[in-house]
């Protein structure tokens, strides 16, 4: 018996990096949880405030992406970068010692899944 195997397309890849981003930037606009979550200190809550913003509306923008792939799927790409250039400034925060292995490595990990999965999904035309 063989089996059928699927690609998993466009869309549900936007909402999981969507989702994410909503939740993850909802984290840092409260510095009291996002300390907690992250495992540091806030020493900016306004910065970090301004950061979480940006990635909620990231988010929303991905979520409305993949309401309409077929309209907006060749913003594919640019999801894919930009969840790449986050990827890179957490490695160089990591790597000059500015944050820790518990606060970079499960966004690393997702980042990478992300960018891979919406890299592979996104329109070839």
């Amino acid at each position: 018996m063989q089996m059928m195997t699927r690609p998993v397309g466009l869309r549900p890849a936007l909402l999981v990096a969507g989702f994410y981003a909503v939740v993850t930037g909802f984290i840092l606009l409260f510095p009291a949880f996002a300390s907690r979550v992250f495992g540091r200190a806030v020493p900016d809550p306004a910065v970090l405030g301004g950061w979480g913003t940006s990635i909620v509306a990231n988010g929303i923008l991905a979520l409305g992406a993949a309401s309409d792939t077929r309209r907006y799927g060749g913003l594919a790409p640019l999801f894919a970068a930009g969840l790449l250039v986050g990827t890179f400034g957490l490695l160089y925060y990591f790597l000059t010692g500015a944050y820790t292995a518990r606060t970079v490595l499960l966004p690393l990990v997702v980042n990478a899944l992300l960018v891979a999965w919406i890299w592979s999904a996104r329109p070839k035309e």
